[in-house]
């Protein structure tokens, strides 16, 4: 006899239960894969055997809370708050600054996957489209590597041995320009969006979001300078680097210097930092600190349609310099 089907039901909508979905959900609001894997079955087997054939979403996921809260019960409050932010219509903005080589673009991408956000830009990607749109003749430190960044190219008076730290703020500050406007752009439009990389220092970027609900900082850093150094080799196994890994080693005074000025600006700004020992972890409490800090808002916003009939996975890409170019623009379209 065939097996009759599932069917999920929430607001005159329905779609056929999906354990793959549901599992899905589970992961990114947090639980482990083998878990979430686990749950998924066990929530559809339990519905066969009772012969339920028709279900509300809500009620699936009561049943998923219940087991939940004897399997990890951490892992129930992140789905209570992860719930309330992916369901939110608010526009969610999430700015992961850190230097160079502490994690901040894997993070990102992770961050973005776990609450459905379609867009993620690196401040490389800013700079780049300013250096093309402004003269190195005028902006000299704007077309260098913050760390190679030399006396001359800033113009004004830098006390010994803090042309790197003058150079570094230099360009963050020339950068914040074009974040700025991505973020103004994302909370008007109502776009979701995770930024990231160095020149999100939080004293430079900060000023006119530090209280915006719906914009989140977050720091990320690695107190143990030979795990952060090990860190070049482990990105230039794995990725086609624009420099070898030689090259940032033999900046690694210098950016080590960049490394420790960030994360003390996050502290004198109140902003909240993550040591990135391990990415998942990492990531866990990335999209908290991200929902506690939201939840206010999408509470009392709309809620958008349901999460295991809708939670197809986002597909996060990097906005191209294009759509950057337009965001900086201004232009409407």
């Amino acid at each position: 006899m065939e097996e009759r089907e599932i069917m999920i039901v929430k607001g005159g909508r329905q779609t056929p239960f999906s354990r793959g979905i549901l599992a899905q959900t589970l992961s990114q609001a947090g639980a482990k894969l083998d878990l979430a894997h686990k749950i998924a079955g066990e929530i559809r087997s339990d519905l066969l055997a009772e012969e339920i054939f028709t279900v509300e979403e809500e009620e699936v996921l009561a049943r998923v809370r219940d087991k939940l809260v004897r399997a990890d019960a951490i892992v129930v409050g992140r789905l209570d708050k992860w719930r309330i932010l992916r369901e939110s219509t608010e526009p969610v903005v999430v700015l992961i600054g850190g230097a160079t080589g502490v994690g901040t673009s894997t993070l990102a991408a992770d961050v973005a996957r776990r609450l459905n956000i379609q867009s993620v830009i690196s401040t490389d990607s800013i700079r780049e489209v300013l250096r093309h749109a402004i003269s190195p003749d005028l902006v000299p430190a704007l077309h260098k590597s913050s760390f190679d960044i030399k006396p001359e190219d800033l113009r004004v008076h830098a006390e010994e041995g803090e042309t790197v730290l003058d150079g570094f703020r230099v360009q963050a500050s020339q950068v914040a320009v074009g974040v700025e406007a991505i973020v103004d752009r994302g909370l008007k439009e109502g776009t979701n969006l995770v930024i990231e990389g160095v020149h999100l220092v939080p004293e430079v970027i900060l000023g006119r979001y530090r209280d915006h609900p719906n914009v989140c900082s977050i720091v990320v850093y690695l107190s143990d300078e030979a795990s952060h150094r090990s860190r070049f080799y482990i990105r230039a196994l794995g990725t086609a680097m624009r420099r070898p890994a030689e090259e940032y080693i033999s900046h690694f005074r210098e950016i080590r210097k960049i490394h420790d000025y960030i994360v003390g600006s996050a502290r004198r700004a109140g902003v909240q930092t993550v040591e990135n020992l391990s990415i998942e972890n990492t990531s866990d409490a990335a999209v908290e600190i991200v929902a506690n800090r939201v939840s206010g808002i999408a509470e009392r916003a709309e809620k958008r349609p349901s999460l295991l009939l809708d939670a197809s996975g986002s597909d996060t890409s990097e906005i191209p310099v294009s759509e950057i170019r337009r965001n900086l623009g201004g232009h409407s379209g």
